[in-house]
């Protein structure tokens, strides 16, 4: 009896060990798995702060890639070109217009191929632009996104961004805005800039922004400067044309175009929209689109559709448009052909 009952004793001891055993290795097992869970979840956060900052990396470096592209104002072509027409400029002031009849034909020959390549200079600076917004939109879009599709202007664009910078708080900011935008393009920027997405920039950020700003605002400057130069000699190569919708608003179309023989080309449906701003309904600060003019472009500012009242506007436009394309094939021909240049068909089309 004395053994049985030790026989049962060391049995439940047994019994007893073996539970221990059990709970010890369950307890290791559930520490195994804490310790387990906490690394994952470790690794885990430190993948996805690794994963922010390689997209934060890469789009820096993508903005930089973009600043750093092969840029047309650092084209020697050109730049051999507004050194021409700056010397010819200066020369014309200098020694006015007093030559031979030799002179004043190779004088004719030589501004004729200025103006030609001026045109071709023109319509490249024209794309050249809208990738310069771009750029900067780019560059800009993490501080601001919605300044992107509200102003669609790119020279406004740039001085909103130069008046705004990096102020968080866009009713600071107004009084610089009110030379720039319209009242109501200034309201729904305040609207979007207090629930804008965006963040503040950091020191190499606002130098990327700067940097595309300053090309954006150079390549207006020598845009303008090849028009002014096109504008001073419009009259002598498309007489006809000046004549009818006035020489500003011709070297903008030539230089839209590319030159004489490329508009001579363009039929008048077309004339009508070149040049063209497309708006949307964020564009237009929200507002209705009754104020803006939808298929017109360049030629809706000349004198002749202007001085019409608004409800005639659109008429007039096709009427002068279908003018301007006999015009342009006037110039053209008189000047293919060697013929005398005279305004006398643009005066009849007025």
């Amino acid at each position: 009896m004395e053994g049985g009952t030790t026989t049962l004793a060391d049995s439940l001891l047994d019994d007893l060990d073996d539970l221990s055993d059990v709970e010890e290795q369950q307890d290791q097992q559930e520490d195994e798995n804490e310790v387990a869970t906490a690394e994952k979840e470790g690794d885990l956060n430190n993948s996805s702060n690794s994963a922010a900052n390689q997209g934060l990396l890469e789009d820096n470096a993508a903005v930089v890639l973009r600043s750093n592209r092969k840029r047309l104002l650092d084209d020697s072509n050109l730049k051999r070109h507004l050194q021409a027409i700056r010397k010819k400029s200066t020369a014309d002031k200098n020694h006015g217009t007093t030559t031979s009849s030799r002179q004043t034909k190779e004088k004719e020959i030589e501004e004729h191929h200025l103006i030609l390549n001026s045109n071709k200079h023109l319509s490249n600076l024209a794309e050249e632009l809208l990738r310069a917004k771009h750029d900067l939109c780019e560059a800009y879009n993490p501080k601001f996104p919605e300044l992107e599709e509200l102003v669609v202007d790119p020279l406004q664009y740039m001085n909103a961004v130069r008046s705004i910078w990096n102020e968080m708080d866009i009713t600071k900011v107004t009084d610089g805005l009110d030379s720039i935008l319209t009242s109501n393009q200034i309201i729904t920027i305040t609207v979007a800039g207090s629930t804008t997405s965006g963040r503040m920039l950091n020191a190499e950020e606002l130098q990327l922004v700067d940097d595309a700003a300053t090309y954006l605002k150079q390549v207006t400057v020598v845009q303008q400067e090849l028009r002014t130069f096109v504008e001073s000699r419009m009259e002598c190569l498309a007489p006809n044309v000046c004549a009818l919708i006035g020489p500003s608003t011709a070297a903008k179309l030539l230089g839209l175009s590319g030159g004489l023989a490329e508009l001579s080309r363009i039929p008048a449906c077309n004339l009508q929209v070149l040049g063209q701003t497309k708006h949307s309904s964020t564009s237009r600060a929200g507002l209705s689109g009754l104020t803006t003019k939808p298929h017109t472009g360049i030629l809706v500012e000349c004198d002749l559709v202007q001085q019409c009242p608004s409800y005639l506007q659109k008429k007039a436009l096709k009427t002068v448009a279908a003018k301007l394309a006999l015009a342009a094939r006037c110039d053209f021909v008189n000047v293919d052909t060697g013929r005398t240049r005279s305004a006398q068909s643009g005066q009849k089309f007025r």
